[in-house]
């Protein structure tokens, strides 16, 4: 399936460019679906410690193609979420070729990163990507997850696996696997491995 755009006229795809400096951009689908569609996120309160594992993750906002604000937790709703701050073009790229395995086990992909919204939508299209793709360029989304450098503001690569509850299962922030997000998901999860041999019986 193909990655497909929601774009109303081309004055707003001149809005969306202004507004770059001032709101996140999300480009991904409302509710987990194997398509992307462009959205508009914008930044809440940043969180004021740090978020560890067994926390609940903070619930950011964003716009659905339908113009209606909706939330984390919405998408949540319809199963985990694999998150992704700081990833570069090859760790999109890897999250793509993974993504069918991460459906199956029932777990939503979404990736930040600190393109601009051109820039992002061009790279999507031309490794037709096909998962929510988050450009955060002021750093509203990641510093909520203290995914930000604060000397530096540039991203940090981290990743959080959240539970339907946005409890935080598991996360890391040594850097971004270069493969195996599902096994990642899974053991966070406490779900079976993809590709493992199942017990036998007796």
């Amino acid at each position: 399936m193909k990655f497909t755009l929601v774009l109303a006229i081309t004055a707003l795809l001149a809005a969306a460019d202004d507004l770059n400096d001032r709101n996140p951009q999300l480009m991904g689908p409302t509710l987990p679906t194997r398509e992307s569609t462009l959205l508009q996120g914008r930044a809440l309160e940043t969180s004021a410690t740090v978020v560890e594992l067994g926390d609940q993750a903070p619930d950011f906002s964003y716009q659905g193609a339908e113009g209606r604000w909706r939330r984390l937790r919405e998408i949540l709703a319809q199963g985990p979420v694999l998150l992704v701050f700081g990833a570069d073009e090859l760790t999109l790229r890897v999250l793509e070729h993974e993504r069918e395995h991460l459906l199956d086990l029932g777990v939503i992909p979404v990736a930040v990163t600190e393109m601009r919204s051109g820039a992002a939508q061009a790279l999507i299209s031309r490794h037709d990507l096909r998962f929510t793709v988050l450009s955060d360029v002021q750093g509203a989304i990641a510093s909520q997850f203290n995914a930000l450098n604060p000397s530096t503001g540039r991203q940090l690569p981290t990743w959080f696996v959240l539970d339907r509850k946005r409890r935080v299962c598991g996360l890391g922030r040594r850097g971004l696997p270069l493969r195996g997000y599902p096994t990642l998901a899974a053991n966070t999860l406490g779900l079976p491995v993809p590709g493992a041999p199942l017990p036998a019986s007796r």
